[in-house]
């Protein structure tokens, strides 16, 4: 009872709760106003009659995958340890208060989709994955801080959920792949159940604590430092485009060759800057938003344009694979038209985008989409997106 009335006067106000029941419920537009990278909410009933679309047991089978990212953090009599996946003896892993956690499970499972789809207000290029995790009673990872936005959506169980605000913490590291902060005091202290979505901004530390053993499903942002900025800067000027030279035609004459000129620093900034409002860097930031890490599953034997068009006015259906989210330009406002998929440009005329829209949507795509009928670019581009396990026939 004490923890109830700790968490109604925590949460039940209008600085960090929305309750999606009441007559006001949830309103995209206000929560990016208020609170999208400002503050931490808690938002009850976000999904009413919530059901779990995965369980531990297909958990499990993922972390047991070379090629999936996963790790078991468990705290046994007050010390932590970690076992990255891919993982073989979940007995020996699983000791004391233990929880699993998968990335990218959107990626693999279908199924996770809807849980997604609500969060549609957000840019495809900022989603980075969706991370699901198991844990046991008593179970959590530790007090600590994201530097990237988070929407943490409680599964079966219940699980008590702590914010607070940024502040200078001092960092600890339990276990060497294990960084925390010694505490906080909270302003968001709240038991979340099935259905009920915390959202905690880049930069609040949180702590989550599993009163019955509990699923949550992390819809986690991805947001690029300048070192990765620097990065797509970088791999550009490696292939050559716009990688000038510094060039000093006209220099006049100074005292002492040992002092720097502070026309030639802001010569070779300008050439930097040049090379950053170019259309070359426009391309590589682009083909970097759209990036995923998508696994790829390429086709063994390659369908051909004219199998693709054939089937395609037969009425047969083609859907993303899991994960797949795709980038459009409309070709305003200096951006290409194109589309852009896990890094790859499709570019298309104008004539063209209804189709590469409904393509880039994400939903089922088939004949009665558009009014027009598809053009030879289209279907080349469906055709390549096919065969690079990136769209597959859609069976619904």
């Amino acid at each position: 009872m004490a923890l109830q009335q700790r968490d109604a006067m925590r949460t039940n106000d209008n600085t960090y709760f929305i309750d999606a029941q009441t007559g006001k419920g949830f309103d995209a537009e206000t929560f990016l106003r208020d609170y999208w990278q400002q503050k931490p909410v808690v938002i009850k009933h976000f999904f009413p009659d919530f059901a779990d679309p995965i369980d531990e047991n297909d958990l499990a089978g993922l972390a047991q995958e070379s090629e999936v990212d996963a790790r078991i953090i468990s705290n046994v009599q007050g010390n932590w340890h970690v076992e990255q996946g891919p993982i073989s003896d979940f007995d020996n892993a699983c000791q004391g208060k233990w929880t699993l956690l998968v990335q990218g499970v959107d990626k693999y499972v279908p199924d996770v989709t809807p849980i997604l789809d609500p969060f549609a207000f957000i840019p495809n290029w900022r989603l980075d994955d969706l991370m699901v995790s198991f844990a046991t009673k008593g179970a959590g990872v530790g007090a600590h801080i994201d530097q990237y936005d988070v929407f943490l959506v409680q599964g079966k169980g219940s699980r008590r959920w702590r914010v607070g605000k940024p502040a200078e913490y001092k960092e600890v590291f339990p276990h060497p792949k294990l960084r925390q902060i010694e505490g906080f005091a909270p302003v968001i202290d709240v038991m979340v159940n099935p259905g009920d979505v915390v959202y905690v901004p880049p930069g609040w530390p949180h702590d989550g604590e599993t009163v019955e053993d509990s699923l949550t499903y992390s819809v986690g942002y991805r947001a690029p430092d300048n070192l990765q900025l620097a990065e797509s800067l970088a791999m550009m000027l490696d292939k050559g485009a716009h990688n000038y030279r510094f060039t000093d035609a006209g220099r006049t004459l100074q005292g002492s060759r040992a002092t720097v000129n502070p026309g030639d620093v802001a010569a070779l900034k300008q050439q930097l800057i040049e090379a950053i409002n170019g259309e070359d860097f426009t391309l590589a930031l682009l083909e970097a938003m759209s990036e995923q890490g998508i696994p790829e599953y390429p086709l063994e034997n390659e369908v051909s344009l004219e199998q693709v068009a054939n089937e395609f006015a037969s009425g047969i259906s083609f859907a993303p694979a899991p994960g797949v989210r795709a980038l459009i330009c409309d070709g305003k406002r200096g951006l290409p038209r194109a589309l852009y998929v896990n890094g790859s440009q499709f570019e298309f005329a104008k004539s063209d985008q209804e189709w590469f829209e409904a393509l880039a949507s994400g939903s089922v795509l088939n004949e009665t989409c558009c009014q027009d009928a598809p053009s030879f670019t289209f279907l080349e581009t469906l055709t390549t997106l096919v065969n690079n396990g990136y769209w597959e026939w859609y069976e619904g």
